[in-house]
């Protein structure tokens, strides 16, 4: 699988780049952590081009690569990054550009996954938008955003599984999965099921009839995805309501 990691601000957040790598590991998932950047002026790009050495080494100091570099150490600090014999990075190729359009630093993770940090320049859903049709991703992982028009946009234009860290933290977590019987919601069942078992929380399932006739159709749905929870090992408990869903 190939999950990624979206990154923005001054700095990332500790605690999602910890949330978004265990997600990865409980997956066994390739990870790519992307920070997308206002296009840089062609006084900077000239500059760019003129020093690719340090930029290989991290040494240009860019904003995007500010950030990723500081990504880059916190996975390497919480133990996801696979080393070398002096605690180093084992990189497969330094920070270049023109891989899949983006700047890309290509390490590996402690099993041996691909740990990419890529940076892309232009406007930030295209460029999300870009980076899940050329890497045919599994899961977009995001940081709940402080501007909320482009989260919204990221929900509606992003053809990929999103999954959005609010404020996550190092606590014990109980997973909402609702169900409604259709492939996707069968597919989101698996995933929250082992996402769920690997952090060690408790799952708690959600069956809504829209009509007090379909309420058996409702209770059926949540036991055949209470069986399946069952089966996986994953402590849970059952609800069924009627009426809207959002509601």
């Amino acid at each position: 699988m190939r999950f990624l990691l979206c990154v923005g601000g001054v700095e990332p957040s500790v605690e999602t780049v910890r949330f978004g790598a265990r997600i990865a590991r409980a997956f066994e998932a390739d990870l790519s952590v992307l920070y997308v950047q206002p296009r840089v002026p062609h006084a900077v790009r000239e500059e760019m081009r003129l020093a690719r050495e340090k930029l290989e080494e991290w040494e240009i100091e860019l904003p995007g690569v500010k950030v990723l570099k500081a990504a880059q150490k916190i996975l390497l600090q919480e133990g996801f990054v696979r080393t070398g014999p002096s605690g180093e990075a084992v990189v497969r190729h330094a920070m270049k550009p023109g891989v899949r359009g983006a700047y890309e630093l290509h390490i590996y993770g402690i099993h041996g996954e691909n740990l990419r940090f890529r940076l892309r320049e232009g406007d930030i859903v295209s460029e999300i938008n870009k980076e899940v049709e050329s890497d045919q991703l599994d899961l977009v992982i995001f940081g709940a955003s402080q501007q909320r028009h482009i989260l919204q946009k990221l929900v509606h234009f992003i053809d990929c599984s999103i999954l959005v860290a609010k404020n996550p933290k190092d606590v014990k977590y109980t997973f909402l999965i609702c169900t409604d019987n259709s492939p996707t919601s069968r597919r989101a069942e698996l995933f929250g099921a082992k996402l769920a078992r690997f952090v060690n929380s408790p799952v708690q399932l959600l069956s809504v009839a829209k009509f007090k006739t379909r309420e058996h159709m409702a209770m059926e749905c949540a036991e055949r995805a209470s069986n399946s929870l069952t089966k996986a090992g994953v402590a849970h408990s059952t609800i069924v309501r009627i009426g809207n869903v959002v509601d």
